[in-house]
């Protein structure tokens, strides 16, 4: 019996462009020596395109040529010995980081088929290609060039079986699979791609987590625990999942977990995510330059209290003129709050209040884009109705839930191996290989 996943499939469908994004027109190109074939016959010698919505349709610049079509495709190997850096068709207008306080337009250069198709009006694209090569890309998009190689093998790991499992299947109305941002995983195509994380990826080639029936395991993971790996009903509600689980990410770690003291977790400084493991590491080559301010184990933001009010409005449809109090009624075993009360007066007097019961609700209200993580305290409880805003202290940085990839990149700096990292984040699992029988 073979091991079971959730995909069904070896290649896999990923939304590059979105209807949401309301994009219209888009330019495409690639290296004269990548060969492109095309729903469209064009010159062998074009090396770049512009593809734009007209009347309903596609309207395609072939050079000289135009042509009006309903959709449009273009391709490129995706064979993941066969790929290279910038391997693939550049696409400029690609967003990055939707709704999040990294959100930034990027050209990601994509390697496989390109399927364009009109949906409310606006583009979307659609990129497939093999799981393989995907989660090649995918370990390059979320790690930097420079990462060790435990932690380039165990991120292309849990990719792939993040990928495999297939659980959350947000996009389906859209039919593909996963999008290319931070909602699924970031996927920037060949755009960074590097030997060494090609060597990663084929070194580990069909290598999955599965748990006690065999399954391919729902590998989540996040940028920052802030010390404490969250429990996944904390997030995603019942049922609970064995090996998502809350852990301390260190050692010589306080008794207990954070749910009714954040205080021990904020004073906790030995975590492999900790900021004073990394203070002569260059994080940006190992982890990416998404980051700011180089950590996010520990962090402090002022956010207006008409921010809140406004976020509110938007989200929720309350209109409140005033916010008065903020009440944490429960907490995960990290500290992040998965229930929060609200206390105000709305636009007509009264006094009103509002259950905020998810951390990602939390972090959507509490933010102009989006909190870092709803493991905070808040500072100035007992003066808010008078202060203008809303003072936090927190920790982490997502949702902290299964692998901390910058406790990962301290475990790699310590000498664990890839095996000794995913076992950690991902207990009681087991590491296979997608051709292995099961008896």
């Amino acid at each position: 019996m073979p091991i079971s996943t959730g995909l069904n499939s070896r290649t896999i469908r990923i939304g590059i462009i979105l209807p949401e994004d309301q994009v219209r027109r888009v330019s495409l190109s690639w290296p004269a020596d990548l060969v492109v074939a095309s729903s469209q016959d064009f010159d062998d010698n074009i090396t770049d395109i512009t593809i734009e919505i007209e009347g309903g349709k596609f309207r395609v610049n072939l050079g000289s040529d135009q042509v009006v079509v309903d959709d449009f495709m273009l391709a490129s190997g995706d064979n993941l010995a066969g790929l290279s850096a910038e391997h693939g068709v550049c696409v400029d207008s690609v967003v990055a980081g939707r709704g999040f306080h990294w959100e930034k337009q990027i050209q990601p250069i994509l390697p496989g088929r390109l399927l364009f198709s009109i949906v409310d009006e606006a583009i979307l694209l659609i990129n497939e290609l093999s799981v393989e090569s995907y989660v090649a890309c995918v370990a390059t998009s979320e790690m930097g060039a420079a990462a060790p190689d435990a932690l380039l093998a165990a991120q292309t790991i849990v990719a792939r079986c993040w990928a495999l499992a297939s659980v959350e299947r947000k996009h389906a109305d859209l039919h593909f699979d996963v999008c290319n941002d931070d909602c699924c995983q970031r996927y920037q195509g060949t755009t960074y791609l590097t030997n060494h994380s090609l060597q990663a990826a084929i070194a580990t080639e069909n290598e999955v987590l599965v748990d006690d029936n065999d399954a391919v395991i729902d590998a989540r993971y996040s940028k920052n625990c802030g010390g404490i790996v969250e429990d996944y009903t904390t997030v995603w509600g019942e049922p609970p999942v064995p090996y998502l689980i809350p852990l301390w990410d260190g050692p010589n770690h306080p008794e207990g977990f954070a749910q009714q003291d954040l205080e021990p977790l904020l004073a906790y400084q030995d975590a492999y995510c900790s900021a004073t493991r990394f203070q002569d590491v260059d994080l940006p080559a190992m982890l990416g330059k998404v980051d700011e301010t180089g950590s996010y184990y520990r962090w402090e933001k002022a956010v207006d209290k008409k921010v809140i009010l406004d976020n509110l409005k938007q989200y929720f449809k309350h209109d409140w003129a005033e916010l008065f109090e903020v009440l944490v009624l429960k907490r995960g075993a990290s500290g992040r709050i998965s229930h929060l009360r609200l206390a105000g007066e709305n636009q007509l007097g009264d006094q009103v209040t509002f259950d905020l019961r998810s951390e990602y609700d939390i972090r959507r209200t509490f933010s102009e884009s989006f909190l870092y993580s709803s493991a905070f305290v808040i500072e100035n409880a007992g003066s808010l109705e008078e202060d203008e805003a809303v003072e936090l202290r927190g920790a982490g940085w997502g949702h902290g839930v299964g692998m901390c990839q910058m406790g990962a990149l301290g475990m790699a700096l310590d000498g664990f191996a890839s095996a000794d990292i995913l076992s950690h984040y991902y207990p009681g699992t087991t590491l296979k290989n997608l051709t292995d029988e099961i008896s």
